[in-house]
């Protein structure tokens, strides 16, 4: 585990009175779904329509047309929107990019897609023990999450993890998204504590690390990928870990130290 500090004495000597958690790429493994549903998706296609590229070459249009399509702001919040339209005209791109017209074709790959990557998702090894081991350390928990609220409620109901939580914090619901610090503000607000006694814990510099650190709060980055931070990082978390399992055992580790 590396720890880094910014502006602020090391808040990981003191065990939390509470923990602010991300869900997506923190608890639960969406990023590994969303990658396996494209590759399988892909390789369903072409094997069952008479098209002149291959899997590997299809994925490969896709994801590029994924990277080009999240970079400009109108539509990435356009896409926000409607994650459906918005993946079916991603694939609508990739197609005609391969010289491929056909919307309902297009259309059936991005829906399947869709429907698995709900089937793939999981929660990250461990996660479930690790809410576990901090509730019986009575660390009260909450959830801060974008997204749509159904979507979002009902990846918690299915792995059962409301139970855990005091309360859910979703964009949808409260009327501001991450990396707006009014949520965070809204958090403390709900909890009555001091930033100083909350941690944040999540996989996004920009919404989990900077925007909580603006406020005060101890912000962790869950580099699930081990990639590590990029050269000379604008955004530098307080500590850095590769799952919420580690963070878990080594504040119970603390605990039994007194510390």
């Amino acid at each position: 585990m590396v720890t880094l500090l910014k502006n602020r004495k090391d808040a990981s000597m003191n065990l939390p009175k509470a923990i602010l958690f991300d869900l997506d790429d923190t608890i639960i493994s969406f990023t590994s779904a969303k990658e396996l549903a494209w590759e399988k998706c892909c390789e369903v296609f072409v094997t069952t329509e008479a098209v002149t590229f291959n899997s590997v070459t299809l994925l490969h249009k896709i994801l590029e047309k994924r990277k080009w399509y999240w970079s400009d702001p109108a539509r990435h919040k356009a896409g926000r929107e409607n994650m459906k339209i918005a993946i079916r005209q991603i694939v609508q791109y990739a197609f005609e990019d391969l010289d491929y017209y056909d919307i309902e074709k297009s259309d059936q790959l991005a829906d399947n897609h869709s429907a698995l990557q709900d089937e793939f998702l999981c929660l990250f090894d461990g996660a479930y023990e690790a809410l576990q081991i901090l509730s019986d350390l009575n660390i009260r928990m909450a959830i801060i999450a974008n997204g749509k609220s159904q979507i979002q409620r009902v990846k918690l109901d299915r792995f059962n993890l409301n139970g855990f939580f005091e309360f859910i914090l979703i964009e949808t619901e409260v009327g501001f998204r991450k990396p707006d610090i009014r949520i965070y503000e809204l958090a403390l607000e709900q909890l009555s504590l001091s930033s100083e006694d909350v941690w944040m814990v999540g996989d996004n510099l920009e919404w989990d690390i900077e925007a909580p650190q603006k406020v005060g709060i101890y912000s962790i980055w869950n580099n699930f990928r081990k990639e590590g931070l990029p050269i000379n990082p604008s955004i530098i978390p307080n500590k850095i870990i590769n799952s919420i399992a580690d963070l878990a055992k080594d504040i119970r580790a603390q605990s039994q130290l007194g510390i």
